[in-house]
């Protein structure tokens, strides 16, 4: 039987997992509202745009008719950003089969609503089975055939499976859960905390700052985890602790490049008018923070993250807040 998988979304993360589920053997079709996009990839089998050297299989085509690629396969993937989670959704509705599973590869929180992606794709399409796929990779990294681990996802265990078993390769090699909680959470605190270890990096706090930042930062992501449901050993997992390490100390990752920037001149909003890329971060520490405040939940890094970010506070001062808390027992 001839596997197949549909890809919402051709930008860097969407071409890199068409790539690797090329090589998992599945005939793949991706959607793209750009008709140069798609020229590129049905014709010169390339996307110029965001993988210039990077040859695509012709096992890879594309299309610019989003009904085609329901049509098309029972599994797709949606790779368009947190933010936009919803329209897209929305969009698709008229097209998704009920046999169809939706996985959702962004990470982040709903900035308005502070809402994760699978319970804004229970309200638009609550018939739907989901699935999510997180984890600590890099587009470049999985698109260079270069060794990654993912977790994906799901309610029910046999579609986590189905998933799994259709996307993994001795390169790509995913986990399996029913936690779906703790990979959102980890998938989306952890970009957070990376924008505030840039900053740390940037500013010259040193590693030891660092570090006790990401492990104060993983504290939290815990509590707002565990408070939602979501469990402790799913997060020290791939989807939790392994993203918080590589998103949080790596230049590849948009976060901590932002927040290093932040942290050389020390004006988020400075930065934040000069960036041109999808900093995920961002919206989510909005989202993030509302969420924990509804719930009861203090996330210091979080909430002076906001602050740093939206109310003008200098870092000075919010590196002052932080420092100025009370002494903690270890593991409170």
């Amino acid at each position: 039987m001839v596997k197949k998988i549909g890809i919402i979304g051709t930008g860097i993360w969407g071409t890199a997992l068409a790539i690797t589920a090329e090589r998992a053997d599945n005939e793949v079709l991706c959607w793209a509202r750009d008709e140069n996009v798609v020229k590129d990839i049905n014709i010169n089998h390339k996307n110029a745009k965001y993988l210039d050297d990077v040859v695509l299989s012709n096992k890879i085509r594309a299309t610019v008719n989003l009904e085609e690629v329901f049509e098309f396969a029972d599994v797709v993937l949606l790779t368009v950003s947190a933010q936009h989670t919803r329209e897209l959704l929305q969009k698709i509705k008229p097209y998704v089969k009920s046999n169809t599973i939706l996985v959702l590869c962004a990470k982040g929180i709903e900035e308005k609503s502070g809402k994760m992606l699978s319970e804004i794709a229970d309200e638009e399409l609550p018939q739907v089975e989901f699935a999510i796929l997180s984890g600590p990779g890099f587009a470049r990294d999985v698109a260079d055939k270069k060794f990654v681990s993912v977790t994906i996802g799901a309610k029910k265990e046999d579609v986590a499976k189905k998933v799994t078993e259709m996307m993994g390769t001795p390169y790509f090699r995913p986990y399996m859960t029913t936690d779906i909680i703790s990979v959102q959470i980890g998938g989306s605190v952890k970009n957070v905390i990376a924008i505030a270890s840039g900053i740390v990096e940037g500013a010259e706090f040193g590693d030891g700052a660092r570090a006790a930042l990401i492990t104060r930062g993983f504290h939290e992501m815990a509590k707002l985890t565990e408070k939602l449901g979501g469990k402790l050993v799913t997060l020290k997992g791939m989807c939790g602790l392994g993203d918080l390490v590589m998103t949080a100390s790596c230049y590849q990752s948009r976060n901590f490049s932002f927040g290093v920037e932040v942290g050389k001149c020390g004006n988020a909003k400075e930065v934040m008018e000069k960036n041109t890329k999808t900093v995920e971060g961002i919206f989510t520490t909005k989202a993030v923070v509302k969420r924990a405040r509804d719930m009861g939940i203090e996330m210091p890094i979080s909430e002076v993250m906001e602050k740093l970010l939206f109310d003008g506070v200098s870092l000075n001062d919010a590196m002052a807040e932080l420092l100025s808390r009370s002494y903690k027992v270890e593991g409170s």
